[in-house]
């Protein structure tokens, strides 16, 4: 009993608030009570806006300021969970403004608060602040080699790779980098600890003349759609011509689909890995229409065991053992679709390189001159277009 008063003190103080300092929140009286009360019985202790704020009017923005929950003794004892809500605005459909990243502390399934916070008249979408994975299959293995290229001319194409960070001062890319951004600590260390970036950006390097915009939404194989959302707006609202996403996850996101046609929207190119689990379910965001999912081959041609395919799939390229850069002026090795994609996003780099102002549509169009059917038994039209390095 006592800790149901609390509570109504609590929403009381808030609603004193909201009439105060907040007026259009007056009009929204009984969604504004029903958006406290999933607060304070979740453990809301702090919250994120995940796009600009400016737009928001004060009636949206105001539902999910963090409330006196906070003071609750008994939410530190519960674990810390994370639910995106995106906020009907038909005045304002910029991709993740109105969308806000809740920090809760409570016991129930995250997917049950979603489906509450959904039933809410103003809510648009509730998901959990899903997981998103690197599509490395196995770990780098180191290379005995140096790598002896003919320097590659710098062009003005742009690829940002959205990763675990890039070593920019290795010797093969440092004077391919444009500024980027790192999503995990909200700084521009772009540096990558975990490698998986610097292997990706190397192959795009090499294969093209591109620059780089390292982008870091993760400093190790898993990261949160929440960094991975904020950092496909930067590529897109840096000027990036190119976005490769040598990850994914196994499950539908309304954020990270929202994410991708705010790309699509801006004619901005998004490749992406296939996923690596030997299997035809749906990996996204490859298996999104807007997206180009790229699967990866072994070198005699055949489907690495370990990659995925399906009518999904757009193109395939051979991805075993790839030589790229890796952290402190190395070399190594890796295997897998996270290999395969950028092999395509370079590809398109040059497609831009002749014709920059491409659209998407074209971009295919050229990709498809350049490929070729796959006739591999049981995964025949399963692997996509085969497109040589």
């Amino acid at each position: 009993m006592h800790l149901l008063s609390t509570k109504k003190i609590k929403f009381l103080i808030l609603c004193f608030l909201a009439l105060f300092l907040f007026p259009a929140c007056s009009e929204k009286t009984e969604t504004t009570e029903e958006i406290a009360m999933l607060n304070f019985e979740y453990g809301l202790m702090d919250v994120e806006p995940l796009g600009n704020s400016n737009g928001q009017s004060p009636s949206l923005a105001y539902n999910f300021v963090p409330n006196l929950s906070q003071t609750n003794i008994l939410d530190i004892f519960k674990d810390k969970k994370e639910l995106v809500v995106r906020l009907k605005n038909d005045k304002n459909p910029s991709s993740l403004d109105d969308v806000f990243l809740l920090k809760l502390r409570t016991n129930t399934d995250l997917k049950e608060i979603a489906e509450k916070y959904k039933s809410i008249d103003i809510v648009s979408y509730a998901e959990p602040n899903f997981t998103i994975e690197l599509s490395d299959y196995d770990e780098i293995k180191v290379a005995d080699t140096s790598e002896e290229d003919e320097p590659v001319p710098n062009s003005n194409i742009v690829v940002a790779v959205i990763d675990s960070g890039v070593d920019i001062n290795h010797k093969d890319l440092k004077d391919r980098i444009v500024t980027g951004y790192n999503f995990v600590d909200s700084n521009e260390d772009i540096s990558d600890d975990y490698g998986h970036g610097t292997h990706v950006a190397g192959i795009v390097a090499s294969n093209s003349s591109a620059k780089i915009m390292p982008i870091k939404f993760t400093d190790g194989k898993i990261g949160k759609m929440s960094d991975l959302a904020k950092a496909i707006k930067f590529a897109v609202n840096n000027n990036a011509d190119i976005i490769n996403l040598s990850l994914g996850l196994k499950e539908k996101s309304s954020l990270l689909s929202e994410s991708i046609d705010y790309a699509f929207k801006n004619d901005i190119p998004v490749v992406a890995a296939a996923g690596n689990y030997n299997s035809s379910k749906k990996y996204y965001p490859a298996a999104y229409g807007k997206v180009i999912a790229v699967t990866g081959l072994k070198n005699d041609g055949t489907k690495l065991p370990q990659s995925n395919y399906g009518t999904w799939v757009d193109y395939s390229v051979k991805a075993q053992d790839i030589l790229s850069t890796t952290p402190g002026d190395n070399y190594g090795y890796a295997t897998g679709t996270s290999q395969a994609a950028p092999f395509i996003t370079a590809k398109i780099a040059w497609i831009l390189e002749n014709k920059k102002d491409s659209n998407i549509r074209f971009i295919l169009s050229e990709l498809d001159k350049i490929s070729t059917s796959l006739n591999t038994g049981k995964f025949a039209l399963l692997l996509g277009k085969f497109l040589a390095e």
